[in-house]
């Protein structure tokens, strides 16, 4: 019995050895197709982990474009708003500055139907200054008045500038009744035509004096002519001349002015 069980425990170790190795290849096969597996299972979560880190990128990317964009819109719009607001603005300012406009228009029409119906009158009461006036300057006033006249009667030209010529023309004809002068004309004295310096004091009174000195007239309002004055009055006329044309100083002269109206 003994060497029977002896026998087979010597079977046993014999066939334990076997086994491993009749196994051995079963369980390297095994072993290789789990490296395998896991191997592949690795290689897939590191190709899953890389495709989930370059979704993350671009995700990350794209965020960070889209707040760009984001804040690219904000500053435009509160750009636009700023502008739409300067605009609201100025369509208002404009606005009033139509009504301004209208309204100066309104005035401006106004003043010219008020204006130029003046300008005729001052116009017409320069022509008759000038008519009933001592016959001073008689072509220069006259060239001046004919001037007007015609800028008047211009619809082109601006209700403005005919104001301001018109008070000009008013102007120096004022003037001539503050100043005294002497300028070189001719005259009709009796039935003959004479050359010589005319001395005009102020709009009251002209005076006469002939080149050679030796002769004076004074124009008779009264009797619209030159008339001869007394050899008398001679010097003082000079004098006169003489003073206007500042060759000595003022002083008192004894001049005569003649009729001063018609009788």
């Amino acid at each position: 019995m003994r060497m029977g069980r002896k026998k087979g425990t010597v079977i046993r170790k014999k066939l334990l050895p076997l086994m491993v190795v009749l196994l051995w290849p079963v369980f390297t096969a095994t072993a290789a197709e789990t490296a395998a597996v896991v191997e592949k299972n690795v290689s897939t979560a590191i190709d899953v982990r890389q495709a989930s880190q370059k979704e993350q990128e671009k995700w990350d990317v794209q965020r960070a474009e889209l707040a760009a964009e984001y804040d690219r819109l904000i500053a435009e719009n509160e750009i636009l708003e700023a502008e739409n607001k300067r605009r609201s603005d100025r369509s208002a300012s404009l606005g009033q500055e139509v009504a301004l406009l209208e309204q100066e228009k309104t005035q401006t029409r106004q003043v010219r139907e008020e204006l130029l119906p003046f300008l005729a009158e001052v116009q017409a009461d320069l022509i008759r200054l000038k008519a009933e006036d001592i016959p001073f300057l008689r072509e220069e006033r006259s060239t001046r008045l004919q001037k007007l006249a015609a800028l008047m009667d211009d619809p082109e030209v601006p209700v403005a500038e005919k104001f301001r010529r018109t008070m000009e023309a008013l102007g120096i004809e004022a003037e001539y009744g503050n100043t005294i002068e002497v300028y070189h004309d001719r005259i009709l004295l009796g039935d003959q035509q004479v050359s010589g310096q005319i001395f005009r004091l102020g709009r009251i009174s002209l005076y006469y004096m002939s080149l050679d000195g030796q002769e004076a007239a004074v124009f008779d309002v009264g009797e619209q002519q030159w008339r001869r004055l007394d050899d008398r009055f001679v010097p003082a006329v000079s004098a006169a001349v003489e003073i206007a044309l500042k060759r000595r100083t003022a002083g008192i002269l004894d001049l005569p002015l003649g009729r001063l109206a018609v009788p």
